[in-house]
Formats: structure tokens, C-alpha cells, sequence
């Protein structure tokens, strides 16, 4: 190109991220005109905003008045149109910018060439489809009412995502989209729930240590597991906040009515908004509020709070796991020095059993393995799974009946910091389940040679 030369920049594309929070994506919405492509990239746009992701709407039309309004509507033109969006969404993802294209971008081959030109991975290609009818009936441009037909259009053979736009509403549209971009941006995403959900289990806290710092009543309910006002307030007022937060993310909480909507979700919040009630009944301080969130029925959040401790353990996937003491540590979120990792001891065993539902069977594998252990300890709710977490005990054995709202957030915060965590007969947990009880138990040790038979 004579005198033209590539120049490299400085800065790469992780350190972009980094500084950005986020990873750079091209959401590509195309479909004929009054499909609704607009409509939706708008409100997706402000949603991710919200969520604080930095996004930006290359609008076709918009594009028109500008960078090309030196282009017609013959095929040639078109091509070119897109070629230059392309180009254009390009530098915005290299930039770390989640670029929404609106275009109608009739001709396949054409998209084929952005997908090439933006790399699969970072590219992503909606349909937004719906009938000539329905088109005809929104007009939002006035073309039909003018006389305009059809154009042609190629239809998507493979897109990522097809939104039809009339049996879908405009909100229902928009949370599948932007369910998708979160999907993409999973690793960015984890750091921002995490904030939400720490500021929400710590005022959940205050709540619950008002109500335990005077008398209160106890209800009970079906299975005779103990019920106070505390629970509620703190079921509350998490639920209140997370879907302020996220609500295209729905709730399996402990005491919230289960809408089976959420299995239909890859994303689901997984809250016990006070673990360990009985503990809290008995004011004896061991009680924690856990919040979780689930993604294709894997736990990638947790949070634990004691707060008589005044004490999270808290992580993400990929992030590790941290332990933060509000009485001691500056908060700050992933900060290395308060970072934790399970103990290395396969001897000399430190082993935790739960302080309000012990049985036969544990008992029985304890004595077995005497000779292992060296020291034993009784420990309520989730405080057990965040003790081996930090290195302060190693085995922990409960082959009784729980709920997934009992054990998500922990085996995060196990899993992270490097530990192993399992149901009683070795299989892995999963969540976000048509039926929620966890049936079968659950294992956690520091290392697996840990595992007692």
C-alpha cells in the first residue's frame, strides 16, 4: 500500500479488559425494516449500562447521515454500507465496547465477511425476525404506507441467537439478548454481581441482628425447620435488591414462593437469607446469610456472611476465594491479602460436624477413622464450608437431607480456594433443579486423598 504501514499500539487487548471491566463483543442485530432490530439494541444498550458494561448502538440508518451518506441502496452500495459498519464495530470490540450494529444487512454474504473481518469469538449474529404483516402494521419509518415492497433479504442460515419480535414482546426480547451478552461476558460479570451481592448480604445482616438483639417469635414451618422474622426481613430485602439489579436473573430463594420460570434461565440467584436459624434461635452467633448465583447449574458466585463476625468469605469462578473481616481488613474487593486456600494436611485432620444435625451414620464414619483425626468441632450453618475453605479444619461429612440454598454459595467458596466439594455419593452438585433438595448429601475436604471410607 506505498506509504501506508500497520502501526501497533502499546496497550493489548488484556489489559484492555482489565481497565474496562469487560471484554469487547459485536452484537449484530440484522433483519428487514420494522423487524424491531432499533427498538430492541436501544433498550439492551441502557440495560447493559445499568449493569455497568460501556456499550454503544451503530445504527444503520444513523450511519447514513453520516460516515455513509455517500451510499445508495443498490447492491453495491449496500455491501460497501456493511463493509464499513464492519469496519467500524471492529474498532469499537478492539477498543474493549460491546457494539451493537442495527442494520438490515440483507445479503449473507456480506455479514460473512464482518463475522471474518470481527473474529467468531468476539462476533455475534441476531435474528430479529417477524412477518411482513406485522412489519407492515408497525411501519416506523413510513415506508409501507409510501408504496415500498419487500427488499430482498437473505434470512441468517446459523444465527446465534432469533428473536422473534412478534410472539415475543419488546421485554422479553431484550432479556434474551442481553441473557446472551452476559453469557459472553461471564468472567466480567461475576466482579459486578459480587459487589451487589456483598452490599445485600451485609444490610440483610443489620436487619437480622436487630431482630436477634431483642425477643422474637418463632414460627414453624411444614417440615418443622424454624422460621423468624429475621428470615424474612433478610429474604426481603435480598430479593428486593438482586432484582433491582439484575431482573433478567430470577431467584430460587428459601423464603420466596419457587417459580419454576427460573429453570428456563441459565442464570439463577441461589439465596439463604439466614442458614442456620436454629443457631440463631439458640442466639449462640453461628447463623450466616449465603447468596449464590448459578449458571448452566454450576454454582460461579458465592457469598457468606456471618454477621455476629462481622466476617465474608466470598468468590467467583476464576477469581479465587477471599475471606474479609470488617473488623480488620480494609474492604476491598479480590484484594491478594486477604485471599484463601485449603489446608494441604492429609494427617492430623481438623474435622467439622454440624452443630444441629448430626446422625448415626456420621458418627459411625467419625469412629472408623479415628486415627485420622485429630480434633473435632461442633460448627453451625454454612460456617463449616468456609472453615475448610480458609485452611482452619479439613473434613466436613453430611449425609442428611439439605436445600441447594444450603450449600451453593460455600461450594463456591470451597471450590476457589481449593478444595473439593461433592455429594455423599462422590457425583457432582448441581443447581438451579426442577426439585431442590440436595437428597443425597454432600462431602467437603481440603484435598481428595481426605475422603474417609
Amino acid at each position: 500500500m506505498g506509504e501506508v504501514f500497520w502501526q501497533d499500539g502499546m496497550v493489548k487487548g488484556d489489559d484492555r479488559k482489565k481497565t474496562m471491566g469487560q471484554r469487547g463483543l459485536v452484537v449484530w442485530l440484522t433483519g428487514p425494516s420494522g423487524a424491531g432490530k432499533s427498538t430492541i439494541a436501544y433498550r439492551a444498550e441502557a440495560e447493559l449500562s445499568r449493569l455497568g458494561f460501556s456499550s454503544y448502538v451503530l445504527d444503520g440508518d444513523n450511519l447514513r447521515f453520516g460516515i455513509n451518506s455517500d451510499l445508495g441502496f443498490e447492491k453495491s452500495d449496500r455491501d460497501e454500507n456493511i463493509r464499513r459498519i464492519g469496519e467500524i464495530a471492529n474498532l469499537f470490540c478492539e477498543a474493549g465496547t460491546i457494539a451493537f450494529v442495527s442494520a438490515i444487512s440483507p445479503y449473507q454474504e456480506a455479514r460473512k465477511r464482518a463475522r471474518q473481518k470481527i473474529g467468531e469469538d468476539n462476533f455475534c449474529e441476531v435474528y430479529v425476525k417477524a412477518s411482513a404483516e406485522a412489519r407492515k402494521t408497525r411501519d416506523p419509518k413510513g415506508l409501507y404506507k409510501g408504496g415500498m415492497k419487500d427488499s430482498p433479504y437473505e434470512e441468517p442460515q446459523e444465527p446465534d441467537i432469533t428473536i422473534d419480535t412478534e410472539t415475543n414482546s419488546i421485554e422479553d426480547s431484550v432479556k434474551m439478548l442481553v441473557g446472551h451478552i452476559l453469557e459472553r461476558q461471564l468472567a466480567h460479570l461475576l466482579p459486578k454481581v459480587l459487589e451487589t451481592a456483598l452490599y445485600a448480604a451485609y444490610d440483610a445482616g443489620k436487619l437480622i441482628l436487630e431482630v436477634y438483639s431483642r425477643d422474637f417469635a418463632v414460627e414453624y414451618k411444614d417440615d418443622c425447620s424454624p422460621l423468624t422474622e429475621a428470615d424474612k426481613k433478610s429474604n426481603e430485602l435480598i430479593c428486593k435488591r438482586l432484582n433491582k439489579y439484575a431482573p433478567h436473573i430470577d431467584i430460587l430463594a428459601e423464603e420466596s414462593a419457587d417459580d419454576k420460570k427460573r429453570l428456563k434461565n441459565k442464570f439463577c440467584f441461589i439465596v439463604d437469607p439466614l442458614d442456620g436459624t436454629k443457631e440463631f434461635v439458640k442466639k449462640n452467633g453461628e447463623f450466616t446469610v449465603n447468596i449464590a448465583l448459578a449458571y448452566q447449574n454450576e454454582t460461579v458466585m458465592g457469598v457468606v456472611y456471618a454477621p455476629c463476625q462481622k466476617k465474608f468469605w466470598y468468590a467467583a469462578k476464576g477469581h479465587g476465594a477471599y475471606a474479609l473481616n470488617l473488623n480488620l481488613d480494609i474492604p476491598r474487593l479480590f484484594d491478594e491479602t486477604t485471599k484463601i486456600k485449603a489446608s494441604d494436611k492429609t494427617s492430623a485432620l481438623t474435622v467439622v460436624k454440624s452443630r444441629s444435625h448430626s446422625d448415626e451414620r456420621t458418627e459411625a464414619l467419625l469412629e472408623k477413622n479415628k486415627d485420622k483425626i485429630a480434633s473435632l468441632a461442633d460448627v453451625g450453618s454454612a460456617l463449616k464450608g468456609c472453615l475448610i475453605a480458609e485452611g482452619s479444619a479439613d473434613v466436613y461429612y453430611r449425609f442428611g437431607p439439605t436445600m441447594e440454598w444450603d450449600t451453593c454459595a460455600v461450594q463456591c467458596v470451597v471450590e476457589e480456594s481449593g478444595g473439593v466439594f461433592m455429594q455423599a455419593d462422590h457425583s457432582e452438585m448441581r443447581y438451579n433443579r426442577e426439585n431442590s433438595v440436595n437428597d443425597k448429601g454432600f462431602i467437603i475436604l481440603n484435598k481428595m486423598e481426605n475422603r474417609l471410607d
